[in-house]
Parts: C-alpha cells; sequence; structure tokens
C-alpha cells in the first residue's frame, strides 16, 4: 500500500488515504488490537503496537495509539496523554512517548493526542472557548477508544495546560476517573517565601544580602520593563482563587476520582516543600489528604534522563492502583 512503509518507520507520520481505509476496517470491528496486517510500529521487540488514528469531527484530530502487547493482561482502564503547552503530543523532550510505552508494557492502552490546532490536529470548525474545546477533544478520544476498544474507564496524565485540561473534562465526564496532574495552580504560603529566601542565600549570598539591605533601605531598582520575573505557566485558564481551587478539587473527590497531584523543582518559586499542599488547604478538610508530592530533581519540561525517570516512576506507582 502506498506510504505503508513510511507510516509504520514513522509512528507519527499522518497516514495516507488508502492505509487510512486499510486501518478503518478493524477500526469498525471494535477489536482490541488491530490484525497484524494493520499493526504499526512494533517497539524493540517488546510486541506493544503503535498506531496513528484520526478521530473527532471529521477526523480532524490526531493521536497516536499504543496498544499492550498480547502477553500483558489487558486493562480496563485506558490512559490519555496530551499536549504540555503548545508542545506536540510527543511530549516535552518525548515524555510522553517514554509514558505510553511503559504504560503499555503494564497493559494499559494508552492515545497520546494533539489538542485542536496543535501539532497534527487541525483547528476547531466551530469556535469554543480553549477550555470547551480541550474538554470537546478529550471527550471524543474517550468516545473513539470506546468505540474501537473494550476500555470502560480513562486515566489523565497531564503537565501544567494538560493537567488543567484534565481537571476541566473530569468535572464534566464521569468516564475520565483518574488524573495525575504535574505543576496544576500554586498557593505560597509563608513557608514557601522562606524556603525561596534560604535557598537564593545558599546560591549568592553576598549578592542576596546586598539585595536584602537595598530593599530595606527603598533602593530597590525596577525592572526596565517594569515586571517581576514570571513564574512557569502554561496556564489559560487563568489562576482560580484558592477557594475556587480547592473548590474543584472537592468535586472531584466527590465524583469518587483518584487524585495524584506532583509539583516539579520547575515551579519552585511557588511550590518548595513537601508540606504545601497540606499547609495550602488545611482549611478544606479532605482536600489537604489529596496524595501529593514533591518531585525537586524533576525540571518543569522533564529535560534530563534522570528527571524522566523519576516523572515515569510517579506516573507507573500512580497507573498501578487501577485496573
Amino acid at each position: 500500500m502506498p506510504g505503508h512503509g513510511r507510516a509504520l518507520a514513522t509512528p507519527d507520520h499522518r497516514h495516507p488515504p488508502g492505509l487510512a481505509h486499510g486501518r478503518s476496517r478493524w477500526i469498525g470491528t471494535g477489536a482490541t488490537r488491530p490484525p497484524a496486517a494493520a499493526r504499526g510500529r512494533i517497539d524493540g521487540g517488546l510486541g506493544m503496537t503503535e498506531n496513528i488514528l484520526h478521530f473527532g469531527h471529521g477526523g480532524r484530530l490526531t493521536g497516536t495509539l499504543t496498544l499492550p502487547p498480547a502477553s500483558a493482561p489487558a486493562k480496563s482502564t485506558a490512559v490519555l496523554l496530551l499536549n504540555a503547552g503548545v508542545i506536540h503530543r510527543m511530549g516535552p523532550h518525548r515524555i510522553n512517548v517514554k509514558l505510553a510505552r511503559h504504560l503499555a508494557a503494564q497493559g494499559f492502552t494508552v492515545l497520546r493526542l494533539d489538542l485542536s490546532g496543535q501539532g497534527d490536529s487541525l483547528s476547531a470548525d466551530t469556535p469554543q472557548s480553549f477550555e470547551q474545546q480541550a474538554v470537546t477533544d478529550l471527550q471524543a478520544a474517550m468516545d473513539h477508544l470506546q468505540r474501537i476498544t473494550s476500555v470502560q474507564r480513562f486515566a489523565l496524565a497531564g503537565i501544567c495546560s494538560g493537567a488543567h485540561h484534565g481537571v476541566a473534562t473530569a468535572l464534566k465526564d464521569d468516564r475520565l476517573s483518574a488524573l495525575w496532574l504535574m505543576d496544576t495552580h500554586t498557593y505560597p504560603t509563608p513557608r514557601t517565601y522562606w524556603v525561596r529566601s534560604m535557598r537564593q542565600l545558599q546560591q549568592a549570598p553576598i549578592a542576596t544580602l546586598r539585595r536584602w539591605g537595598k530593599r530595606l533601605l527603598g533602593k530597590v531598582a525596577a525592572r526596565p520593563d517594569g515586571q517581576r520575573a514570571a513564574a512557569v505557566d502554561d496556564n489559560p485558564y487563568g489562576t482560580p482563587s484558592k477557594t475556587e481551587f480547592a473548590a474543584d478539587i472537592q468535586s472531584l473527590i466527590g465524583k469518587r476520582v483518584r487524585l495524584q497531584i506532583v509539583y516539579s523543582g520547575g515551579v519552585f518559586w511557588s511550590h518548595n516543600y513537601a508540606a504545601q499542599w497540606r499547609d495550602t488547604f488545611r482549611a478544606h478538610g479532605e482536600v489537604a489528604r489529596v496524595p501529593n508530592e514533591l518531585l525537586p530533581d524533576v525540571d518543569h519540561t522533564a529535560s534530563t534522563l534522570d528527571a524522566q525517570r523519576k516523572l515515569v516512576a510517579s506516573v507507573s506507582r500512580f497507573a498501578s492502583q487501577f485496573d
């Protein structure tokens, strides 16, 4: 079939029409795995397969489906991975690819997708708010996976904007029953500022003391552009108040959504000690007890191999809680 070899060699290559029609035959059967003739790339001899999917209205959304090896007991939960900010569905430094293959080896069906207008996905036909479009796209992904596989429930692992999309979708769709959220909204406490100041003092004692002295004397020079240094933020929704965010988390708890909140060293400026989540939401009952984890050696985009290993291990531990 024309283009078949190129598609197999490059998992993220958009299928030529002939191959797409060939794949549609197995998709229509509702089989958990495509027949051998329609399979995509076999990864490293591990037996898992990867296929490009087009779904949503007019097939405008694109995703890469990673299926577990036949030897792994199939899980009833599928995992969704999506863009972090505007990065292609492979994720920063290909972390989504590594996550998908690791989770598939554990028996999970994994779809990493590009939201509308990002990566290989086309823009939406009808205008919606950014948040609502992301929810619509994720619901389309779940609809499609339920049509072509036997999965019944979904989990999502999202970084920054991906975490925000996950919360918005889980609040509206009961099928999304587990969320691993990295670098979602942060709410500094007095201890946060203390930890931050001590880090600055440790790293540059003389410059830090000089700066503190100028502040005490009211002589801090303004930045040329009049702006403070910006914290890492890929959030398209704006930051809700602490009370509003706590209400959303409480709603998810009420819906029995499994949650794991993770903060990386990339948000050190606003979240930097292990008990900060508990301290932040101490007045919000169950919210303060949501499982959370600080990964200080992982940067916001998991740019080192060590950071990637720690991130994958965190997601894997979370995924081991459900089938």
